[in-house]
């Protein structure tokens, strides 16, 4: 590296949302020029040792999807839960659910989209100005939610600066064949040196997914044909019925600049309807007279939310040299529509605060205190509603020190403590602390290699959904308990010890990391398959056990040619796996298999073009009553041209060319919902 590399460890190295020009970390040698502005210590990316990868500008416009999971799910170390193109959710180093916190600039989404893999994220990408991604626990920063890593989104609605120019905006649109998306946004911005507001809004549709075969799998339609007097369905093909959707977005902001300073209210509205795939309520209850077929009613979700947020930030001067705050305040419900009748309606009222303080730097050390303020009061209503109402409350304080031992030696401390107190009607309480720490250590040893390390103790309290679920979940086609249901009392807190070693290097030509990572997870808390019926589906139970995650992520971008009038090329590697395991013998659910790739860029001028292939290779490491997933293989190419003049990006990717039956092992549609056949995609963006 050209600098030195620092460990974020804790706090720091949790929180770090980047920012980036136009480029990913897979862009040509750019890892230089991303600026990390989310964490206590703002530093340059290559100050970060947590693994982070970044889109922003045309990278991202590139590869929006219809939701936020599917986004970035090719990402180093990342995949989704894909419940459909709109209800898709991040999957980081196998970790999903409640651990997993997706942020919208900086602060929890506060929608339900963690309660249930059928739930979308409240939020729109097509109106982000960049997507951050960490890998690994990040809760000394953001709590128990974000056990397994965070996913940032990043809007303009409030500014930390002036602008450039009085008035800037965007417009963009664009096309996907495989699930026919048609979409549009815009965004503007206008104002003085002091006085800044924001208007955008964003309109994504999307129809059936169009698929290369049949809908389920060639394991479940063997293990049906299998079953005595069972024989395989095949009903659905080429298609993926009630897998449309229709998604609106509004935000307003508006920013008061001062010289040491900005405050800055935005507020944002997301309504979408979408079908879910495989999830069905049957119309009739009573016995059929002789000859009538049942009839099944498609289940819908209608969404809604509302959302203010709050930010600002002032330099004293003084041993407080730096007070930030941000807040938000969210509005969200939802109705599950079974046919044309409301089946059941969750309603989220949520505030998520943090206040941090920056001291001034004292010899070779400067850190931050600070303080977060997270409530949820959520109610369902409906016949199966599986989850009873609650309110949740947590508050952390947190810590974090940076030392400068030597110039290519760096020492980080953090720590954090946080109570949650969860209250149900009728059930019992819970009230329990958890306290995590880190330390870490970077050593830049040589002109172009350092290597870091990073140690931290993390625990996690569980949610209300682990303890007092009971009731069908008919989305997911299961019937599910919680602890405390069960009979059995309150879950232990999870108690996780987690390991990350990084080697990093940078040569005029070429540039590779390689990171491996070990969690060891006491009373880590699962869905566990029974034996026992309820209202005809299959009886799940949230239970403890002692399990390991660990795996590797690691990318290599060598320059095939690089003249001085811009035009390059280069290949890139990359492969990544996590393999999780109980200690006492089997295999965690839904875990990601390995995967590797290989990709050609070149660029000249106004021309970016690409090809890559990626392998996954078949996942036959299974939890207990979970079918293997076989192996696929992704083609895809890209080309886009920027115009200087207008500043119009226009951009087409085929998408899948080689037409596979592709599934991703993390999702729990697996064996229904394969992910799109043939597409291509198309779309511009001018930037005015």
């Amino acid at each position: 590296m050209k600098t030195a590399l620092y460990l974020a460890v804790g706090v720091a190295a949790a929180a770090t949302p980047a920012l980036a020009d136009d480029n990913t970390t897979d862009e040509h040698h750019q890892l230089d020029e991303i600026i990390v502005t989310a964490t206590p210590l703002r530093r340059t990316v290559e100050m970060l040792a947590q693994p982070t990868s970044v889109l922003s500008g045309d990278a991202l416009t590139r590869k929006q999807a219809a939701s936020i999971g599917e986004t970035i799910a090719n990402e180093l170390g990342v995949s989704a839960t894909y419940f459909g193109p709109v209800a898709s959710r991040p999957v980081i180093r196998g970790q999903f659910g409640e651990r997993i916190d997706v942020l919208s600039n900086g602060l929890s989404s506060l929608d339900a989209s963690a309660l249930s893999e059928d739930h979308a994220v409240a939020l729109d990408n097509h109106l982000a100005e960049r997507v951050e991604i960490v890998r690994g626990p990040a809760t000394l920063l953001y709590g128990s939610g974000a056990a397994g890593g965070i996913v940032n989104v990043i809007d303009g609605r409030i500014h930390e600066q002036a602008l450039d120019a009085p008035v800037s905006g965007t417009l963009s649109l664009g096309t996907d064949s495989a699930i026919g998306k048609t979409a549009g946004s815009f965004g503007i911005d206008a104002g003085t040196d002091n006085i800044i507001g924001h208007l955008d809004y964003s309109r994504v549709s999307t129809d059936n997914i169009e698929i290369p075969g049949f809908a389920e799998s060639a394991a479940l339609r063997a293990a049906e044909a299998e079953e005595p007097g069972g024989e395989a369905e095949e009903e659905m093909f080429g298609t993926v019925e009630n897998t449309d959707s229709d998604t609106e977005a509004f935000g307003a902001g508006f920013t008061l600049l001062g010289e040491k300073g900005f405050l800055g209210l935005s507020v944002s509205t997301f309504d979408t309807n979408y079908g879910l795939p495989g999830a069905h309520e049957h119309a009739e209850e009573e016995p059929l007279p002789p000859g009538e077929e049942e009839e099944e009613e498609i289940i819908r979700i209608d969404m809604e939310q509302t959302r203010y947020d709050l930010r600002g930030e002032w330099q004293f001067g003084g041993f407080i040299d730096t007070v930030s705050f941000r807040g938000a305040l969210n509005d969200y419900q939802h109705v599950e529509l079974e046919g044309p009748e409301v089946g059941t309606l969750y309603d989220t009222q949520g505030i998520d605060s943090r206040l941090e303080l920056q001291h001034r730097k004292i010899g070779n050390v400067e850190g931050v205190i600070g303080m977060q303020v997270k409530q949820i009061d959520f109610d369902a209503v409906g016949e199966e509603a599986f989850v009873p109402p609650s309110e949740t409350t947590q508050i952390g304080l947190f810590a974090f020190e940076e030392w400068q031992v030597t110039p290519s030696f760096v020492l980080q401390g953090s720590a954090r403590i946080e109570n949650q107190q969860i209250d149900s009607p009728g059930r019992v309480s819970y009230d329990e602390n958890a306290f995590g720490a880190a330390i870490g250590a970077i050593w830049n040893f040589a002109d172009a290699w350092s290597l870091a390390a990073n140690l931290s103790h993390a625990e996690r309290n569980p949610n209300s959904t682990e303890l007092y679920a009971d009731g069908p979940h008919l989305a997911v086609q299961r019937f599910e308990r919680g602890s405390t249901t069960q009979g059995n009392g309150v879950l232990e807190k999870e108690l996780s010890n987690n390991l990350d070693l990084t080697m990093r290097a940078d040569y005029e030509r070429l540039s590779f990391n390689v990171t491996g990572f070990v969690n060891n997870i006491d009373d880590y808390i699962f869905l566990q398959p029974t034996a026992a019926e309820e209202d005809g589906l299959q009886v799940f139970d949230f239970t403890q056990a002692d399990a390991r995650l660990y795996g590797f992520e690691a990318e290599a971008l060598f320059d095939l040619y690089d003249a001085p009038d811009g035009t390059h090329a280069h290949v890139r590697v990359f492969s990544d796996v996590t393999r999780g395991e109980l200690r006492n013998g089997g295999d965690l659910p839904r875990i990601p298999p390995l995967r590797y790739g290989v990709s050609l860029h070149y660029q000249r001028g106004g021309i970016d073009a690409s090809i890559a292939a990626t392998r996954t290779t078949e996942q036959d490491r299974v939890a207990e009553n979970e079918l293997p997933t076989e192996a696929f293989t992704m083609i895809d190419a890209e080309f886009s041209y920027r115009f200087a003049n207008p500043d119009v990006l226009v951009f087409l990717r085929g998408t899948n060319l080689g037409d596979e039956d592709a599934r991703r092992h993390a999702s729990p549609l697996k064996d229904i919902v394969p992910l799109p056949g043939r597409s291509l995609v198309a779309g511009l963006r001018w930037d005015f």
